[in-house]
């Protein structure tokens, strides 16, 4: 559900008014990229500068590249789910109903086979937990769906006999981290985490074209496309929800990046906090990754990928700046990291 490009990106180092714009450049540098991919590919793609937010939707259909407005289309946004799933962390730290230093013990009935990490270390991959849990059967995967058949089952007996930590902790990304999370404020607020979405950021943030199930947003759903270009269905997560289930738009998103830009004391500034250091170049918030951008500010960034889709996200809140990419192009593309590449030429655009 995400590929990262950190050493690349490292190197390469109030109201709004929203509208279809195709400026020249912009235009002309998506549709560069999007030629590098099969017929009926599509992007979707925000760019967010001050009060402005400009919308350029292309398609690629019999080798032809079109323009139109798809910013209300809806694509699978993998592992930035995960940045959601942080921001209702941080809700819920803001409502006083956890601490991040809690212990995850606490949210968990049973007893779990580790119990040493806090909320904090699961939103910013410093459990220790691996990357999948280790009865995952990954031999036996079905590629076009690899998640729907691990079952609450399985997933309880994981954290019961399975769930090992080392005792020094690191950097390490893990979606069953993430999952985790999401299930653990599930029991803390006695709600289902597509509740928790809908009522603590989506509705709020009037994001009417986000959600978890594809049956609420069929009709404007983008077909999601495998490696060869051939039609592949949405991963179903079950278990794996909160580590990249959400279907959104590019309309919607920008509703929630803008959110961070305001100078309030609230979830979405609390996520931007730094909580761990990587290296130099990298620094970890709550679900989010910070790097720099051309002149020194914090640069907040995440992608995500599932076998249909890709997605990144760049923002800036000390600038007001930020571009979002939604695309039907697989995680599994040999591409598919020239999307994060985009993202960041864009945003750089706008920078100078």
């Amino acid at each position: 559900m995400k590929f990262y490009v950190l050493v690349v990106l490292t190197m390469m180092l109030g109201s709004t008014t929203q509208a279809q714009g195709f400026d020249e450049n912009t235009t002309q540098t998506l549709k560069n990229y999007v030629n590098e991919f099969p017929n009926q590919t599509q992007f979707s793609v925000a760019v967010i500068d001050g009060d402005q937010t400009q919308f350029y939707g292309q398609v690629k259909f019999s080798d032809t590249i079109n323009e139109f407005d798809n910013s209300s289309s809806v694509f699978q946004i993998g592992s930035v789910t995960k940045v959601f799933t942080s921001t209702l962390l941080a809700q819920l730290v803001i409502e006083k109903e956890v601490k991040l230093t809690d212990s995850i013990q606490q949210y968990f009935s049973f007893p779990l086979n580790e119990k040493g990490f806090s909320l904090e270390q699961l939103s910013n991959h410093t459990s220790g937990l691996p990357r999948l849990p280790t009865n995952l059967n990954l031999a036996a995967l079905d590629l076009k769906n690899p998640y729907k058949s691990y079952a609450e089952a399985d997933f309880e007996y994981y954290l019961t006999t399975e769930m090992e930590v080392p005792k020094e902790k690191a950097y390490q990304y893990s979606n069953i981290g993430a999952s985790i999370l999401a299930k653990a404020l599930e029991n803390v607020s006695g709600e289902k985490y597509a509740e928790l979405l809908s009522e603590k950021i989506f509705s709020p943030l009037e994001m009417n074209q986000s959600t978890l199930n594809e049956g609420e947003v069929k009709n404007n759903m983008v077909q999601g496309i495998d490696q060869n270009g051939n039609p592949t269905p949405i991963w179903e997560m079950g278990v794996f929800e909160g580590a990249g289930a959400i279907l959104s738009s590019t309309k919607d998103l920008s509703n929630f990046v803008k959110a961070h830009f305001k100078e309030e004391d609230n979830a979405f500034s609390l996520t931007l906090m730094p909580t761990f250091m990587v290296n130099q170049n990298l620094r970890l918030g709550l679900g989010w990754h910070i790097l720099q951008d051309e002149i020194g500010n914090d640069l907040y960034w995440h992608n995500g990928g599932t076998g249909g889709y890709s997605s990144s996200v760049f923002m800036v809140p000390a600038t007001q700046k930020a571009v979002i990419i939604l695309t039907n192009v697989s995680a599994f593309h040999a591409k598919a990291s020239t999307i994060d590449e985009l993202g960041f030429k864009l945003l750089n655009s706008i920078s100078k």
